[in-house]
Order: C-alpha cells, then sequence, then structure tokens
C-alpha cells in the first residue's frame, strides 16, 4: 500500500500518495518564482518562467494520473477497468506534453514529430505503469521479508541455536528490541 507515515492507523498518509500530491499542487506555481527575475529559458523557451509553466501541465497531469491509478484499487470492481484506463490516457498525455516540451518540433518533419510524441509516450506510459506497481508493491515485499526474518530470529533461533540456560536472555533482548521498534 505504498509507505505508510504516522503512528496510529487514523493519521496515516502514504508517502507515495503525499508526494504525488505535492508535485500536483506545487507544479502550476513554480514558475512564479520567476516573474519578476526571469533567466534565460532552456530547450528553446526564452525564459524560465516560461518553461517552469509548460512543465506545469504535464506534471500536474501525471501525478493525477498516478493518483487515480493508486486510488483506483479502493473502488468497487465494476469501475477498475474504467479508472485505469482514464488513468492511463491522463498519464499518457502528461507524457505527451512532457516530451512536447522537450523536443523541438525543428528537429523534424510535423508527421514525424508527432508519431515520435506518441511513440515516446506510450513507451513512458508503459514504464510509469510498471514503475507505480513496484512503488506499491514495495512495501508489501518487505513486510514479508521483515516477517520472515522475525519468524526465525523469535521462533527458530532460541530453539536451534541458543542454549537453554540463554533463551530467557535472549527473549528479554528481542522483546527490548521489538517494542523500541514499535516506539519509533
Amino acid at each position: 500500500m505504498g509507505f505508510q507515515i504516522g503512528k496510529n492507523k487514523k493519521t496515516k498518509v502514504n508517502l507515495y500518495l503525499l508526494l504525488l500530491t505535492i508535485a500536483a499542487v506545487v507544479s502550476p506555481f513554480l514558475h512564479l518564482f520567476y516573474l519578476y527575475n526571469d533567466k534565460e529559458g532552456i530547450f528553446g523557451y526564452a525564459y524560465m518562467s516560461s518553461f517552469l509553466y509548460s512543465l506545469s501541465l504535464p506534471v500536474m497531469a501525471l501525478s493525477f494520473g498516478l493518483i487515480l491509478k493508486f486510488l483506483s484499487k479502493y473502488i468497487p470492481l465494476d469501475f477498475i477497468k474504467p479508472i485505469t484506463y482514464i488513468s492511463n490516457l491522463i498519464i499518457f498525455l502528461g507524457f505527451f506534453f512532457l516530451t512536447y516540451t522537450f523536443l523541438s518540433i525543428q528537429d523534424f518533419s510535423l508527421f514525424t514529430y508527432y508519431g515520435v510524441l506518441i511513440a515516446v509516450s506510450i513507451f513512458l506510459t508503459f514504464i510509469a505503469h510498471f514503475l507505480h506497481r513496484a512503488a506499491i508493491t514495495t512495501e508489501q515485499r518487505l513486510k514479508k521479508i521483515i516477517s520472515k526474518l522475525f519468524d526465525f530470529i523469535i521462533l527458530e533461533t532460541p530453539r536451534k541455536h541458543v542454549s537453554e540456560e540463554k533463551q530467557i536472555d535472549y527473549v528479554i533482548s528481542y522483546e527490548k528490541i521489538i517494542n523500541e521498534i514499535g516506539d519509533e
């Protein structure tokens, strides 16, 4: 479910969702830092403010598409496929305009230019799908690994690798560590 921040279940915030939301909300305002003291732009843009402004829509679309993809697992089954298609379409549009921002039309013919934009956007949408899935499943995998390690430390190690006279000390020491982990 992504990396959780917070001590109790009611106040936990998903780090992945939080970062996507921050990117979506902050991106439209980044150009404001260059409005009064504008610097020379990059990638063919005359001003840095115009470059950052043109990045805001794609970043917002990408963030919104990934947020929608994340939230699609919490909706009824009837809507999962349509919401997934919509989120992929929004991600595609974000990548299309992101590529449009960085790729100059002067380098290609009009047909080639839009063909490259579409191809790159489709490719990046597939990559984003797999990276999104990796970001979501990483915590689940880590929890499984940690659970197996704790099972080994708590259940197998005292029986197989610790002498009977030291087992009480061993149990006290791992309980202390578990309590410290719980306090974090």
